[in-house]
C-alpha cells in the first residue's frame, strides 16, 4: 500500500510539473587542471580552476548556452590569472544568437586579466561561433593552426582577438572595450578578417611584427578607438595596407591621423587605407 501511494504521488508530481512548469537546478561542473584526451561535452555552468588542456587526441564540444567561469587566482603574481583553456586537439564551440557560449571570470567584481586565455595552439580543429569572451588577458589566442571564428564578442580583455602564423577566417565579430581589439603577428600566416566591428578599444588594430602585408583586413568598421585605430609595433618596418574599411569618415587626412606609423616614428612602416567605405558595414550572420 505504501509503495502504491508513493508511485501515485510521483505520478501526480510529474503531471503537476507538466501542467504548471517546473525548473531543475543543474549543478556546476567543476574542472581542476584537467587533461582531455577523448571526447568531452560541456553544457550548463562550468567552473575552471587551473589549466584545462585538450590534447591532440581530445575533442571538447561546448553546447549552446554554456557558461564557462574561470577562477580568478594569480599564484605566480604576474598580474594575470592562472586559469586557461589550452586546445591542441579539437574545439567545437557553436553557440547561437539566442544562446551564445560565455567565457568569463568567476570573480564577483571581474576585471581585465582575471583569467589567462582561450588558447588554440597547433589545434587540429577549431570552430567558434556565437561565443562571448571577456575579462581575460586574451579573449582568444590562435597560433599555428586553422580556425574559423564568427559572430562572436570579445570585450573587457587586454587583447580581444590575437593570432600569429595561422590560417584564420574571422567575420561577424565585435571587439570592443579591450586594450587591443585585434592584435597579430603575421609571420607567414594567412588571415581574412572582414565584416567585424573593431571599436571603442584603446587600440583598434595592433600590428606587432613580421607582417608582410598579406593579412586581408577588409570591409570592417574600425572606429572610435581611444588612442589609435591602428598601431604598428616597433619591429614592424614594413607597410600595412588596409583597403575598403569604414573609419568613420572618408577623409584620408583624418583617417591617417588615427594611425601610429612612419609619420610618427620613422623606424616603422607606413599604414595606408585606400578606398575607404562611404559608411559602416552591416555585421550579419556568418
Amino acid at each position: 500500500m505504501f509503495l502504491t501511494n508513493l508511485i501515485r504521488f510521483g505520478f501526480s508530481l510529474t503531471l503537476l510539473c507538466l501542467l504548471i512548469g517546473c525548473t531543475t537546478t543543474v549543478p556546476t561542473l567543476k574542472v581542476n587542471s584537467k587533461v582531455i584526451e577523448g571526447a568531452v561535452v560541456w553544457s550548463g555552468k562550468v567552473l575552471v580552476e587551473g589549466v584545462v588542456t585538450v590534447k591532440k587526441s581530445g575533442q571538447l564540444t561546448i553546447e549552446p548556452g554554456t557558461q564557462v567561469y574561470f577562477v580568478a587566482k594569480d599564484e605566480d603574481g604576474d598580474g594575470i590569472g592562472d586559469a586557461e583553456l589550452l586546445v591542441e586537439g579539437a574545439l567545437i564551440a557553436r553557440g547561437t544568437a539566442a544562446a551564445p557560449i560565455l567565457f568569463t571570470s568567476a570573480a564577483k567584481q571581474p576585471k581585465l586579466s582575471d583569467w589567462k586565455y582561450l588558447y588554440l595552439d597547433f589545434a587540429r580543429q577549431a570552430e567558434l561561433d556565437y561565443i562571448i569572451s571577456e575579462y581575460a588577458y586574451s579573449g582568444l589566442q590562435i597560433h599555428f593552426c586553422r580556425a574559423r571564428v564568427t559572430n562572436s564578442i570579445f570585450r573587457y580583455n587586454v587583447d580581444g582577438l590575437r593570432f600569429s602564423t595561422v590560417n584564420l577566417f574571422a567575420a561577424g565579430n565585435s571587439m570592443y572595450n579591450n586594450r587591443h581589439g585585434l592584435r597579430f603577428e603575421e609571420r607567414g600566416g594567412e588571415a581574412f578578417i572582414h565584416h567585424n566591428d573593431i571599436r571603442d578599444n584603446d587600440i583598434g588594430l595592433f600590428v606587432v611584427t613580421r607582417s608582410e602585408d598579406k593579412t586581408r583586413i577588409e570591409e570592417n568598421n574600425i572606429t572610435g578607438n581611444r588612442q589609435y585605430n591602428v598601431k604598428l609595433g616597433w619591429q614592424q618596418p614594413g607597410a600595412v595596407t588596409l583597403p575598403k574599411n569604414w573609419w568613420g569618415t572618408q577623409d584620408q587626412a583624418i583617417i591617417s591621423e588615427t594611425f601610429l606609423d612612419k609619420k610618427i616614428d620613422t623606424r616603422l612602416g607606413l599604414v595606408t587605407a585606400p578606398k575607404p567605405l562611404v559608411g559602416p558595414v552591416q555585421i550579419s550572420d556568418w
